[in-house]
């Protein structure tokens, strides 16, 4: 009897192997998306995961990891994507090590912006200007701080330069993640205390707190920017769908606005979700029906 349950479970799994051994075989490699802290890089690979997988059946998986790596990785590896390329001064750096090893798709969307931003009550005619924070009563105000987010990200280099650049030597930048900055500046609101912040547009704090960029007139924050998104070569050839709709792939800052500000009361996943539901020909644009 054993002999012949032993034969029944080896035609049984030799048919299983024909059966279902090439569908395995044939499944597709997922794709890598790699992350970082940027609130609008969170939301917009959510919605290029779920599109991707829904659309073409490829399975995503995400990589966290700072910007630096971020630009790496999307060199090294064969089938990735990183959505939140700042072009051409915050993260130029990067992209010049790795410009011949990537694909750069375009922009994603335009109209982003690095800055040090205060909140509204701050008056203006005391602090203006990055110049005006070398005036003595202001920096005893801040407490000789600005307050920073991770120390990899390209605005906290930025924002050495302009601590450079404005010779405010007496100043501590403070490294924090992006959630320590705004639950710092949310502290500061509450109290109505002075902080300056480094900042960028589009973030959900313009639209939950009051606040307004202070003036920047050397230039060392550089201008208006453009989020772009980058791939790894090779993935032109392996998915050529997918990198296709990354190509199309474009978001308006009222679309990107919007969504952010339903993370930051829900959660990344849900609000991509949410973008999906309620912009279908958005979604049909960039699959090209």
């Amino acid at each position: 009897m054993k002999r012949v349950c032993v034969c029944i479970a080896a035609v049984v799994y030799a048919v299983a192997g024909v059966a279902f051994g090439p569908a395995l075989a044939d499944e597709p490699e997922p794709i890598r998306i790699y992350v970082d802290e940027y609130a609008e890089g969170q939301v917009m690979s959510h919605v290029a995961k779920k599109v991707i997988e829904s659309e073409y059946d490829i399975p995503v998986e995400f990589k966290n990891v700072a910007v630096g790596p971020a630009f790496l990785g999307v060199a090294e590896d064969e089938r990735s994507l990183f959505l939140v390329a700042w072009l051409p001064r915050t993260h130029g750096a990067y992209m010049e090590r790795v410009g011949d090893e990537v694909d750069n798709l375009g922009e994603l969307f335009d109209g982003a912006r690095l800055g040090w931003a205060v909140p509204a009550y701050v008056p203006e005619d005391e602090l203006g200007t990055i110049a005006d924070l070398g005036k003595a009563d202001v920096r005893e105000r801040l407490d000789g701080t600005i307050q920073g987010i991770s120390a990899g990200a390209g605005l906290m280099q930025v924002s050495e330069e302009v601590i450079d650049g404005y010779g405010l030597d007496d100043y501590r930048l403070i490294t924090a993640s992006s959630a320590a900055m705004t639950a710092a500046l949310k502290r500061a609101i509450d109290d109505e205390e002075w902080i300056v912040v480094t900042a960028w547009s589009p973030h959900w704090m313009w639209e939950r707190f009051d606040l307004r960029y202070i003036e920047d007139p050397d230039g060392v924050l550089g201008g208006r920017e453009h989020v772009d998104a980058i791939a790894s070569k090779p993935l032109a050839e392996s998915a050529p769908e997918v990198h296709a709709m990354i190509r199309r792939m474009h978001y308006s800052l009222d679309q990107i606005n919007a969504a952010l500000v339903d993370a930051e009361e829900t959660s990344d996943e849900a609000a991509a979700q949410t973008f999906i539901d309620e912009h279908p020909e958005v979604i049909a644009e960039w699959v090209g029906q």
